[in-house]
């Protein structure tokens, strides 16, 4: 396989499962619904004749729609998928077309196993017949508005289901709800037990969550000990119990901590088995840092997976499982959990052929991920983390239906939320603010690069956790600021040593960086660089106009950056001297942010150490196990994202030990 095509190859794993950021909820447009008039019904003048044309951020692409209108109906509709994954998204585009003629309207179905696809359509469609109409739709997605109060009511009522609905009914003894990084994880675990265990997913096996998280963080795993770089449990606890605010439950730290490190050598005989090697990641630890750093991560060597990597280790676990007994459901999402006498007893879920009833004796495992491209429920419980979503990759299926479920059957809720964002969300040197919808993943934001505010002042020390600098744009306009190098920006890069993710070299015992340089630089730097996002200069002045900041100030500012980096010392903000850099070779470039790259929500329902769901009481339900990003006690606010693989480390130990206590019932 060439470079070209690996580094392409990669690129569209990083992509994952690209969200709809932002996509406005459907039906909001008042006059735009199944009232309009069809074709020759009353004749009302509603439109400007013309031709508009919108897009809205589907999976992998912009959904483009283009209508065309008379003063009573719409002629001609084109939607364009042609950026959409193969085989699910593309196919929308002209089945949608096909139905706004029809329809006349925005109540077009949502295509199965597109759903994001299809909502980037609806919502594009949505501002095509705005314009058309001369509606302003930012009014009507302003605060106080319609979409305020579905945000209000995210939670609903539960639906009725009865017997009489089901078209079949299936029993077993543990059933686990998601086939994402817990999901697997919790049905591998009970099948090994003797258990007999059916995993549902609500996607198909090629989409959805059918593909295991990276980085993993554990501590105690064989390799940690081999390579004398164990951290110690009771620093890490003590660090994600302070990143937490003191929200976190230490006692669910504790069994993450004791329980880690058996789960990632098991992960880790797995993926041996199928000739992928799956390494912790070591750090160099000479240099002082003000943000400790503990080295939990554990990641798949990329290079061990070929091109057709996608849910590939995934389906080695999968085909384990089922080799124990594991049936595998999917095109089956979870409706309503059944509750009998205190217990959960089983769910309904829906399927291609109508409503189906799972009973499980042993117990039930909800492992469907968080909320985050539910935008109401964003909205309602933690609207400064909606506010910075610039690019929304998280996993399709992530709309809270777990979470929901769980909480209709009596299940309590975190009261302080989170979301996980990395600040790489990058937009054009014109805009302020994120909300535009054309951002970019800027892998290299979290580089510890000079970034000033739009005066062209530094504001913050730029070394640190990635979402912190995020947090703290919220006291700058439009949340805007610009990040600034020069020619020596790759060594500056390999000197910066940066931990996690954000690194793009080797780590110091040869595990592959999740991003590498070449990737980096074979693919996105080039791209964003023709497209507008990052301007280059000859001079710093240039550079500070190119940008739009005040360019006395601009200079200013780079001139002391440079000082603090001759003395070695960062008097201002405190920055480690190693992650000091200077603007002094041309060409100099740069890029304006706001918001960040959103991956998932980490909030959830509250559970016990045995992995039971707890009602409002802190009592366990029984016969109800939830894991993963739906889970709740164990983030607040931020992702503490230098224990690299945190959340991934959660979602496996937790879904292992879900998975074995289930089956032990």
């Amino acid at each position: 396989m060439s470079e070209k095509k690996k580094q392409l190859s990669r690129r569209e794993f990083l992509k994952g499962a690209a969200g709809a950021a932002g996509v406005a909820a459907i039906g909001m447009l008042a006059g735009c619904g199944s009232k309009d008039p069809a074709p020759g019904e009353g004749g009302e003048k509603i439109y400007t004749p013309g031709t508009y044309t919108a897009s809205a951020q589907g999976m992998e692409s912009a959904v483009t729609v283009t209508i065309k209108v008379d003063e009573t109906k719409i002629l001609e509709a084109a939607v364009d998928t042609a950026g959409e994954t193969e085989g699910l998204g593309k196919p929308v585009g002209e089945k949608m077309a096909q139905e706004i003629l029809e329809k006349q309207s925005i109540e077009v179905d949502t295509v199965s196993g597109a759903t994001v696809t299809s909502k980037a359509a609806k919502a594009a469609l949505e501002d095509c017949i705005a314009q058309a109409k001369g509606i302003d739709v930012s009014l009507l997605r302003s605060e106080g508005g319609q979409e305020a109060q579905g945000a209000a009511d995210w939670l609903g009522t539960a639906p009725e289901i009865k017997d009489s609905d089901v078209a079949k009914t299936y029993d077993t003894e543990v059933l686990v709800i998601g086939a994402g990084t817990a999901g697997v994880f919790a049905a591998c675990a009970a099948v090994e037990e003797g258990a007999k265990t059916i995993l549902i997913e609500k996607f198909g096996e090629d989409y959805g969550g059918s593909g295991i998280r990276d980085t993993i963080a554990a501590i105690g795993s064989k390799q940690q000990i081999e390579n004398k770089d164990n951290p110690d449990k009771f620093d890490v606890m003590t660090e994600m119990y302070r990143q937490s605010n003191g929200y976190g439950d230490q006692r669910l730290y504790k069994v993450w901590a004791d329980e880690s490190g058996e789960t990632v050598d098991w992960y880790a005989e797995r993926m041996a088995e199928a000739g992928f090697r799956f390494l912790h990641e070591v750090d160099d630890h000479s240099h002082a840092v003000r943000y400790p750093i503990y080295d939990v991560g554990h990641s798949i060597q990329f290079s061990d997976l070929g091109e057709d990597y996608e849910g590939k280790t995934a389906r080695v676990l999968k085909d384990y499982a089922k080799n124990l007994g594991l049936e595998v459901h999917y095109d089956t999402a979870l409706v309503e959990l059944i509750k009998e006498g205190g217990k959960v007893t089983g769910i309904y879920a829906k399927t291609g052929d109508g409503y189906v009833r799972y009973n499980a004796s042993k117990g039930v495992i909800v492992c469907t991920g968080g909320y985050s491209l539910n935008m109401d429920m964003m909205k309602a419980l933690q609207p400064e983390s909606a506010k910075m979503i610039n690019i929304n990759y998280s996993y399709p299926g992530s709309q809270g239906d777990g979470i929901k479920a769980c909480l209709w059957a009596g299940a309590a809720m975190d009261e302080s939320h989170a979301g996980m964002f990395f600040d790489r969300g990058g937009i054009r040197p014109d805009q302020v603010g994120c909300d535009h919808g054309d951002g970019i993943l800027f892998w290299m934001g979290s580089q510890p690069f000079l970034k000033v505010d739009l005066e062209g002042k530094r504001f913050t020390n730029e070394s640190g956790c990635y979402d912190h600098i995020l947090h703290d744009a919220f006291n700058l306009p439009g949340m805007t600021y610009a990040m600034v190098w020069d020619a020596d920006y790759i060594k500056d890069m390999e000197r910066f040593d940066s931990h996690g993710c954000s690194r793009m070299f080797p780590h110091a015992n040869g595990a592959e960086a999740v991003w590498p340089l070449e990737f980096n630089e074979g693919v996105f730097m080039p791209m964003y660089r023709e497209q507008g996002y990052v301007v280059k200069a000859d001079t710093i002045e240039e550079l500070a106009e190119k940008l739009g900041l005040p360019v006395e100030q601009f200079k200013a500012t780079v001139d002391r950056y440079n000082e603090l980096y001759d003395m070695q010392k960062d008097e201002d903000f405190g920055k480690e001297p190693y992650r000091l850099s200077q603007l002094r070779t041309a060409p100099f470039e740069g890029i304006r942010m706001s918001g960040g790259y959103f991956i998932c929500t980490l909030d959830g329902i509250k559970i016990d150490t045995n992995m039971n769901a707890l009602d409002t009481e802190g009592k366990p339900i029984e016969g109800l196990y939830v894991a993963g990003d739906c889970s709740g006690g164990y983030f607040d606010a931020s992702y503490p994202n230098l224990l690299a693989g945190a959340a991934a480390g959660r979602s496996v130990t937790f879904g292992r030990r879900a998975g074995r206590l289930a089956a032990k019932r």
